[in-house]
C-alpha cells in the first residue's frame, strides 16, 4: 500500500494554506457555516495526512491502511478537502458542497466518499467507534493506527469518559487522540459552559501519555 507522505516544512505550510482557502470557498459557495471550527483543525490535519497516516488512494478500504475519525464532523469541509488535494476523488466535485443531493453533507459523510471512514456529527461518538476499531486491531493481530479527533466541548459527553478509561485498560496503545481545545463551544467559551481543568491531570490519571502543543504549529505537532 502506499506509505504516508514526507513533505518538507515549505510544503506543508503550502498544503495548509491550500486547504484553508479551499475550505473558504466551499463555505462560502455552499452557504454552510462553522467555519471557525474548520480552520481550527486545517494544520493538524495536514499534518496528521502527510506525515502519520499510511493511506492508498487506489485501495481507500485496505485492510492495512491506518484509520481517521474525525468525531468533531462538524468540521466535515475540511476532511473533504484534504481527501480531495490527496487525490481520494477530484476536486471539482466539491462543488456540490452542501447543495440538494450532493454527497458532501454539512457534516462529514462517509456514503460513496473515499476516504472518510464513518459518518460523524452527533458529537460524542467517534471516539467510541475508534476505540473500538483499535480494539478489533489488536484482537486481529493487525498494526494499522487509529486517529481520532474530537473537539474540546464535545468531550462534555460521558460516553467520551467510558472511552477514555477502556483504553488504558485494555492497553490499547495503537490509538492517538487529539482533542482540538480551542476553548469555544457553540456560543460561549468551554470555562462558561463546562470547565475542564485540569484536562491532562485527567488523562494522565487514567493512563494517558499525555503531550500538549500548539495546533497551529506544524513542528509541534510532528514532535508531539
Amino acid at each position: 500500500m502506499s506509505f504516508k507522505r514526507n513533505p518538507n516544512k515549505e510544503e506543508l505550510i503550502k498544503f495548509a494554506d491550500e486547504i484553508r482557502l479551499k475550505c473558504l470557498e466551499m463555505t462560502s459557495r455552499g452557504g454552510s457555516s462553522h467555519i471557525g471550527s474548520i480552520l481550527s483543525i486545517v494544520d493538524i490535519v495536514t499534518v496528521l495526512y502527510n506525515c502519520f497516516i499510511n493511506f492508498d488512494i487506489k485501495n481507500p478500504k485496505d485492510p492495512l491502511r491506518d484509520r481517521f475519525i474525525l468525531s468533531k464532523g462538524h468540521s466535515g469541509v475540511c476532511i473533504y478537502a484534504v481527501l480531495a488535494k490527496l487525490g481520494f476523488f477530484k476536486s471539482a466535485e466539491l462543488d456540490s458542497f452542501y447543495k440538494n443531493g450532493s454527497k458532501f453533507s454539512g457534516h462529514v459523510s462517509h456514503i460513496n466518499i473515499p476516504g472518510v471512514e464513518i459518518s460523524t456529527g452527533s458529537l460524542g461518538h467517534g471516539l467510541g467507534i475508534g476505540i473500538g476499531m483499535a480494539k478489533a486491531a489488536k484482537l486481529q493481530k493487525r498494526n494499522h493506527q487509529i486517529y481520532v479527533l474530537v473537539s474540546d466541548g464535545e468531550i462534555d459527553e460521558g460516553s467520551n469518559w467510558e472511552a477514555f478509561l477502556f483504553a488504558p485498560h485494555n492497553k490499547l496503545d495503537n490509538i492517538t487522540v487529539i482533542i482540538d481545545y480551542n476553548k469555544l463551544q457553540s456560543l460561549d467559551t468551554i470555562e462558561n459552559t463546562l470547565n475542564l481543568e485540569p484536562l491532562s491531570s485527567k488523562f494522565i490519571s487514567f493512563g494517558w501519555e499525555v503531550f500538549n502543543c500548539s495546533g497551529h504549529s506544524h513542528d509541534e505537532l510532528i514532535k508531539n
